[in-house]
């Protein structure tokens, strides 16, 4: 039974290999036994890339398995992959040579990849069969939501669409069954639209040394207007063989490779997803960002933003003003998302600035504005105090030179009524019409005071 398995895993594996093969690509159907018993020393890297592509960017399937094969795997660089797109039965487990791609045993056909058994599974097998002094992880998908999910597959397993998301608890979950304070992975990459949240930072941080992610949409490139900016903001052929032609490379150094790559640009959104939108028109126009964040030192920043949180809460009748006119200049992300669910989807063909999701902010920015506006003297020592984290633990941080973003962003409506609401709610589906895990239940909330400061803010 076992072996029939395999054996349908493996056909399935070279169906799906076969449309991305050119000239120079081979394809070998070798067990996974014999290539742990061809290579079984420890390399000083191990590259793992989860790519959970069931949803719009399955189009970057033949791209991506050519960059992959174009680098290959050293004996002291190990590249390994994790493949689910939208067609059926396309999950792919794979060890990465140079032009020569080789599916290994996986357990399903097709895999769920906003499920954490699969992420987890997908870890410790790499970890496991490819062993290495250091180790990196790319979170690679689309629907990215700050804390309230990074990953996503659009379909799951079953026969109808149905989106899941990996949520901060699922992280915790994973990460806390595979890695002890003695054996963390070293860098997370999350190639996923607004990833770089001080509540996914302060998640990660028992487990990961260096993360790495973007506080905006994640396009790239110089007047980049279509998804294709996934490929020009993440270099992946730049990077991976930089590290591949360096094993050496210090985790720090990689990451900080990793962000100096990106090339940040403007991005403005097609009308109807095909018409570019003339300078004129009212539509959404924001700028790409990436940062790559010392875990080590989040608790400093964490701190300085509890601190921040109390002093705002313990003087709210006074300075309510003062936060309200910061809020209205700071620095949002995530406008490509519906600000509100309740409103028809067509009025967001237009793209409209106020209809656009507006509660991520740049915590860095926020300090530095609402600075500017306090007289407080202890709320302005607080600005201070988070601006200085912000710079400490931001280690790497691309951006245009007129974008006041800093590397991490915070949650914090500006309305009561988007408190606590799920960004996906607008899409109807029924796992989503709620939060997947309440703000109050993170780490970051129950370590600080920044969830009361918005109940208090909000007057919820």
């Amino acid at each position: 039974m076992k072996i029939n398995k395999m054996i349908l895993c493996l056909f399935f594996s070279f169906l799906l290999i076969l449309p991305f093969s050119s000239a120079n690509l081979v394809i070998t159907q070798n067990s996974e036994n014999d290539l742990v018993k061809s290579d079984n020393s420890n390399a000083k890297w191990t590259v793992m890339l989860y790519c959970a592509f069931d949803n719009h960017r399955d189009a970057e399937k033949n791209h991506d398995f050519k960059i992959m094969a174009n680098i290959g795997s050293t004996s002291d660089f190990k590249l390994v992959t994790l493949f689910d797109g939208e067609t059926r039965g396309d999950t792919l487990f794979a060890y990465i040579e140079k032009d020569n791609i080789i599916p290994l045993a996986w357990y399903e056909s097709e895999s769920n990849m906003g499920d954490p058994q699969t992420l987890q599974r997908f870890i410790q097998l790499s970890m496991h069969h490819f062993p290495a002094d250091h180790y990196a992880l790319f979170i690679m998908s689309a629907y990215g939501s700050g804390w309230q999910g990074l990953g996503c597959d659009k379909n799951g397993v079953k026969s109808t669409k149905e989106l899941t998301l990996l949520n901060m608890k699922d992280y915790k979950t994973v990460l806390e069954n595979i890695i002890n304070n003695s054996n963390k992975i070293d860098v997370i990459g999350f190639d996923i639209c607004v990833t770089a949240s001080v509540e996914a930072a302060y998640q990660m941080a028992p487990y990961i040394t260096y993360m790495i992610g973007t506080e905006e949409h994640g396009f790239g490139g110089e007047n980049e207007i279509s998804d294709e900016g996934y490929l020009l903001g993440w270099n992946y052929t730049n990077f991976l063989t930089r590290l591949k032609n360096n094993p050496d490379m210090t985790p720090e150094d990689f990451s900080k490779y990793v962000t100096n790559c990106y090339q940040p640009g403007t991005y403005t959104y097609k009308i109807f997803g095909k018409i570019k939108a003339p300078k004129w028109y009212p539509i959404t126009r924001f700028y790409t960002t990436i940062s790559t964040v010392n875990l080590s030192k989040i608790d400093v920043l964490k701190n300085s933003i509890k601190d921040l949180a109390y002093n705002l809460t313990d003087n709210l009748k006074d300075c309510r003003n003062d936060i309200r006119k910061a809020r209205s200049k700071v620095r949002e992300y995530g406008k490509l998302y519906r600000r509100f669910w309740w409103l028809p989807p067509a009025v967001y063909y237009l793209q409209l600035d106020p209809l656009g999701y507006d509660c991520f902010i740049d915590i860095y920015d926020f300090a530095e504005k609402l600075k500017h506006e306090t007289g407080d003297s202890k709320i302005k020592t607080s600005c201070d105090k988070v601006m200085q984290a912000v710079n400490d633990t931001v280690i790497a941080n691309k951006a245009l030179n007129t974008d006041p973003s800093h590397g991490l962003f915070v949650y914090f409506p500006q309305l009561r009524c988007q408190y606590d609401v799920s960004i996906w709610r607008v899409i109807g589906i029924k796992n989503f019409k709620k939060i997947p895990v309440p703000y109050e239940d993170l780490d970051f909330s129950q370590g600080t005071q920044w969830d009361e400061f918005l109940k208090g803010y909000l007057y919820i």
